[in-house]
C-alpha cells in the first residue's frame, strides 16, 4: 500500500469530518505534498497544497502560497506535524478542529478568514423528489451560466460530470429557473453544490425542491450526502435546517 492510499484510508475512519483533505487527496495529490506520520503516540496527516493549483483557494487568497491541512489521533502527534510547516510561506490553514487551531496559534498569528458548515441527513430522514424537478446525469449547457454564477468554473464542472455527477433543475419552458449540482467529494461522500435560483424566481422555494430532489437521489443510491455552506450565508442555511439537515463538522479558514 503507499502513501496516497494509506492517508486515504486514515481519512475515511471519519469521511464527513475529513472530506475536505480526502477531497484535496483525491483530486490533488499529484501537486501537493502529503505527509503520513505514525508511531506510538498516533497517527497524523499533513497536507501542504500550492494556493494557485485550486481555483478557489487562487480567487480568495491571491497572496497565500500554501494551504495547509491536518488530522492527528493525539495531541503528542502535532509537534511532529508543525515541523513539516514551511514557517517563511504565507499559509492558510483549512481546520476542522478547534483544538488544531489552539495548538498552531502559539506558533503562527492567525487570523479567521472564513468558515464552512458542512450539513448531512440523520438517518431517519425521509427525502421525497419534487415532481416539476428534472433529474440529468449529462452537462446541461443552458444550466452552465447558473452554476458559473455560484463561481464554479466549467473546467471543475466538466471534471464533476466525468466522475458521475447530476443535476437537478426546474424550469420554465427552455429555460432553467433553479438549479443544483450532486457531485462526488471522495469514495461515498456526494457533495450538493451551485445551488442558484435566477433572481426572478426567488423566493418560491425552487431552491429546496432542487435540493431535495437531490437528497432523494443521493439516498436511492446508498451516498452520504454533504451540504457545504459559508457560515454567514444564512438564506442557505435556513435551506438546510428547513430540510432536516443537521451540522456535523465546520471547516474555518486562518491565515496568517
Amino acid at each position: 500500500m503507499d502513501q496516497r492510499d494509506t492517508i486515504l484510508n486514515y481519512l475515511r475512519e471519519q469521511p464527513l469530518r475529513n472530506i475536505t483533505l480526502l477531497k484535496m487527496v483525491t483530486y490533488f495529490s499529484h501537486v501537493m505534498n502529503c505527509h503520513y506520520v505514525e508511531g506510538p503516540e498516533g497517527r497524523g496527516v499533513l497536507l501542504l497544497l500550492p494556493a494557485e493549483a485550486y481555483a478557489y483557494d487562487h480567487r480568495t487568497y491571491p497572496e497565500a502560497e500554501l494551504i495547509v491541512f491536518m488530522e492527528y489521533s493525539s495531541p503528542a502527534v502535532f509537534p511532529h506535524l508543525l515541523a513539516l510547516v514551511p514557517k517563511d510561506a504565507k499559509l492558510v490553514f483549512k481546520l476542522q478542529d478547534e483544538a488544531y487551531y489552539d495548538a498552531l496559534s502559539k506558533h503562527f498569528s492567525l487570523t479567521k478568514a472564513r468558515g464552512y458548515i458542512t450539513y448531512t441527513t440523520p438517518a431517519n430522514l425521509h427525502m421525497v423528489p419534487a415532481q416539476e424537478a428534472v433529474q440529468v446525469e449529462l452537462l446541461d449547457n443552458r444550466l452552465l451560466p447558473l452554476w458559473e454564477g455560484n463561481h464554479y468554473s466549467l473546467e471543475e464542472i466538466q471534471e464533476y460530470f466525468r466522475s458521475g455527477a447530476f443535476s437537478v433543475s426546474i424550469f420554465e419552458g427552455e429555460t432553467p429557473l433553479s438549479t443544483c449540482l450532486a457531485f462526488r467529494n471522495e469514495d461515498q461522500v456526494w457533495e450538493i453544490g451551485a445551488v442558484y435560483t435566477v433572481e426572478s424566481a426567488r423566493g418560491k422555494g425552487l431552491a429546496k425542491k432542487v435540493v431535495q430532489t437531490a437528497l432523494f437521489y443521493l439516498h436511492r443510491d446508498g451516498r452520504i450526502p454533504r451540504y457545504h455552506v459559508l457560515e454567514t450565508n444564512h438564506t442557505s442555511i435556513r435551506l438546510a435546517e428547513s430540510l432536516g439537515l443537521v451540522p456535523c463538522v465546520t471547516l474555518v479558514h486562518w491565515t496568517n
